[in-house]
Parts: C-alpha cells; structure tokens; sequence
C-alpha cells in the first residue's frame, strides 16, 4: 500500500522525467545557423566555381551542360563593344560555331583552361551580382544602335541579334552575372550562373565588360600586367604587332571606348 510520501515521489520523478524528455525533443529541433557565407546562392556558386578551377581546371565543367544562352549573351556583348573589323572578319563564323552546342561547351571549356593559372594566385571572391534579363535586353539595344551608327545593320543583323536576344532570354532568365573581384591579374572576372534540376551552375565567364554595361575599365598599371602576362598579353607572340595594323582609311567612325 502507498503512503502519501511515497505517491509524492512517484509524481515527482514523473515530472522531471517529462521535462528530460521535453528538453531533448527542443534540443533536436533546435535551428543552428548555417556555416555558409552570407552572400546569394549564385555568388556562393561561382566562389565554388574557381575554388574548384584552381584545382581542378576544366574538370570543373559538367559534361553536357548547355552554354548556348551564355554564348549568346557573349555575342550580343561583342557586337555591341567589340571591334567593327573583328566583327565583319569572324562573326560569320562565330555563328556556325554557335549551331553547335559541343563547339560551343569547347569554347567555354578552352576559357577556363585559359584562365586558370592566373585564377590560382589571383586570389579572387565574389562582390555584387545582378540579375541577367536586363542586361540581356540591354545588350541587344545597345548592339543594335552601334551596328546602325557603323552602318553594319541590314536586315540579315536584325534576325541575328533578335535570335540572340532570345535564346539569351530563354536559357538564362533565371540566371545571374556575379563579379568577382582580385588582388592580381586577371583583377576582374564575371561568372554567369543559372539554376538547374535544382542546383546553381555556371555556364560562362569573362575578364571583359564594357562600361556601358557596368564593367570598368583597367587602370595603366593592370593593362600593362595583362599585356606583359603568359595568360593574357603578347609574351609568347612570336613577332611584335605592327602599328599600322588597321588601316587608317577604313571607313568607320572613331569611338569613345
């Protein structure tokens, strides 16, 4: 038969064993802060992705993985910033490349082959992103009004850059331009990112932005470093460029760069 005391203790030890068990379930739900660092997925993607190019090089690159969008946006960037020489000698070209997607995937892969020796020192992270449906619509306004002014535009350039725009738009829509900043050559990089079967890839990359659409320009000191470089100057040229490479009287205006 139970005293008083004794039911008092079995309550008593009830309770707290309650109470244990209540304080471990809060325990086990508890939400820790993530280990991640406090930027945007697609920034956190492309710090990964030269991490990994700095060991890894194009190893880096899924295989399969579809860059036509980035090559698009490309060459709506080079048309509208790129040399008008340059763009009545290769773009045909380009094009014919750009019907490829294994030709293309090679010209991304062949870029980051390029860049990564200068990746691994360049000590590179993240500093802004922004959102790629503007500057997509962006470049092909602004390619548009500079092919007009050199009188290059025709009614073959106006499908090009239409369809440009729009495979631009169709594959990256979602995606965003993160800009990573150096300490040393190549001192400015652009990775493109996109999401895909839910992960965050990158599917382009540029040392090159024209002011126009945001980038800036070297200072003398960094030029001339990238012009002395293995990577990206004339080191391994093997004879020095001629002054009078382009011909004075071709016939298109001076720009403002």
């Amino acid at each position: 038969m139970l005293t008083d005391d004794m039911a008092h203790d079995r309550v008593t030890a009830a309770l707290i064993l309650v109470a244990g068990v209540a304080l471990g379930g809060c325990n086990r739900g508890r939400v820790v802060d993530s280990s991640l660092p406090k930027t945007t997925p697609a920034a956190r993607a492309a710090d990964s992705f030269v991490h990994c190019v700095e060991a890894g090089t194009s190893g880096c690159v899924a295989p399969g993985e579809n860059h036509g969008g980035w090559h698009a946006l490309h060459l709506l960037l080079w048309l509208a910033s790129g040399s008008p020489v340059a763009i009545l000698d290769v773009l045909p070209r380009e094009l014919d490349r750009h019907a490829d997607p294994l030709a293309v995937q090679q010209s991304f892969v062949v870029e980051v082959e390029r860049y990564a020796e200068a990746l691994r020192g360049g000590e590179c992270q993240s500093v802004a992103t922004r959102p790629l449906p503007a500057l997509v619509d962006q470049a092909a306004r602004v390619a548009t009004e500079r092919l007009k002014r050199l009188g290059l535009w025709r009614r073959d350039m106006e499908a090009v850059v239409a369809g440009l725009s729009e495979e631009a738009h169709e594959d990256l829509d979602e995606g965003h331009l993160v800009r990573l900043d150096c300490g040393y050559d190549p001192y400015r990089v652009y990775l493109v990112t996109r999401p895909r079967d839910g992960r965050i890839r990158v599917v382009g990359m540029t040392t090159t932005l024209a002011p126009v659409f945001g980038g800036d320009a070297l200072d003398p000191r960094s030029v001339q470093t990238r012009l002395d470089g293995r990577t990206f100057g004339l080191a391994g040229s093997q004879a020095p460029i001629p002054e009078d490479t382009i011909d004075a009287w071709l016939r298109f205006p001076v720009e403002d760069m």
